[in-house]
């Protein structure tokens, strides 16, 4: 096999090897260290398109020990090449930047020659710079499919094959320049896949704030709607829950205390005489009598389960889950001491009331009905009020 086919066979293998390159860094590494090979280079530079500038992406060289990019050496920095002038004409000033404009390979044998003295500037500049000194160049451009420029490769200084200084082979300029071909694939395709997943990035990055705003706004939706629902269960007057509420609740609970079989208690409490306080004061004072009474009342109520309704003009019900019998006959008592014993100021008015209140209590069973337990509280209330009111009765249903 000659040497120019195995040369060949490498480009093949180099361009599947750049093809699977998935890091950019390790990409441009790779390039410049294949064209280095291939030339017998002893430096080399790869160059990256950036707005109208030509950057240093890689700089590899052997004689020095230093890189720019790459994995080994000391650390260079080298200032980026302008595409154009200050009077917006292309710059030719700079091999490199006028393999671009021109889009072809330049070759300069001996940058220092009297025949290449065009060449002298750059290379001197270079060489200041980084303490080197450069001879031979071989520049080779690089293209997207649709002709846009990627970059530059540069190697400098070919070496023969006892490492003096020598001329770059003819054979090796189109090697190059197919390992630029491979390159600019490589490079415009991991441009590709770089945008891809930038797209993809933000695209999610969208989706998670719509995502998040639609939260926001579900949350904000279902908060209003709770407050909604609080407005259209509270009562207008006292504050506390309707009778719509209460009705929707001891249902829920009722079926609960089925399953798991624990008591009810629920207390009908009912105003004293309380037409009279209305004919008396007002019904603004009458509405500020079952408030105060209310607020009054809520404050025994202090378990996450018991619930406070107004059932009906100076009427109130509460449900007690878990209550027995005895404990809510007593805390009734202590409500109804309360009551008698509070004194509630309208317009510069005391005002006096006392409350009634009846006691059921059962535990939910088969042939026992919510309607049972409430007519039971009722009927307890009924005897509070026929037997004098401001006092206490009970039924518990066994």
């Amino acid at each position: 096999m000659s040497a120019e086919t195995e040369a060949y066979r490498r480009l093949i293998d180099i361009g599947r090897a750049l093809s699977a390159e998935s890091d950019l860094d390790q990409l441009l590494e790779s390039i410049l260290r294949e064209a280095k090979r291939l030339t017998n280079a002893d430096a080399g530079s790869l160059y990256l398109v950036s707005g109208e500038s030509l950057c240093f992406a890689v700089i590899l060289n052997d004689s020095l020990n230093l890189y720019q990019g790459g994995v080994a050496g000391s650390q260079i920095d080298l200032p980026d090449l302008p595409l154009y002038l200050n009077d917006s004409s292309p710059n030719t000033d700079n091999v490199a930047t006028r393999a671009i404009h021109s889009g072809e390979v330049i070759y300069v044998s001996n940058v220092y020659s009297e025949q290449d003295r065009q060449h002298t500037d750059e290379p001197k500049r270079y060489d200041r710079m980084t303490g080197y000194q450069s001879r031979s160049f071989l520049t080779v451009p690089m293209f997207s499919h649709s002709g846009e420029p990627l970059g530059v490769i540069q190697l400098l200084n070919a070496r023969n094959e006892d490492g003096s200084d020598g001329d770059f082979a003819v054979e090796v300029q189109p090697l190059v320049e197919s390992l630029a071909s491979l390159a600019s694939v490589a490079l415009e395709n991991r441009q590709l896949l770089d945008e891809q997943l930038r797209l993809k990035g933000l695209l999610e990055q969208q989706v998670d704030e719509r995502t998040n705003e639609l939260q926001s706004a579900l949350d904000k939706l279902s908060e209003a709607h709770r407050i909604l629902q609080d407005l259209t269960t509270i009562d207008a007057v006292t504050g506390i829950r309707n009778r719509q509420y209460f009705d929707d609740y001891i249902d829920k609970e009722w079926k609960r205390a089925v399953r798991q079989h624990y008591p009810i208690t629920v207390l009908m409490l009912d105003i004293d005489h309380f037409k009279a306080v209305n004919d008396t004061w007002g019904h603004l004072a009458g509405d500020q009598c079952l408030a105060t009474i209310a607020r009054l009342q809520s404050s025994y109520f202090k378990r996450p389960s018991d619930v406070l309704a107004r059932y009906g003009g100076e009427e109130f019900v509460a449900v007690l889950p878990y209550c027995e019998y005895e404990g809510a006959m007593q805390l009734a008592e202590e409500i109804r001491a309360a009551v008698e014993a509070l004194v509630i100021q309208v317009d510069g008015y005391e005002i006096r009331v006392t409350i009634s209140i009846g006691v059921g209590t059962v535990i939910p069973r088969e042939g026992v009905g919510i309607r049972d337990l409430l007519a039971r509280a009722d009927e307890a209330l009924y005897a509070s009020k026929h037997t004098g009111r401001n006092r206490v009765r009970g039924i518990h249903l066994t």
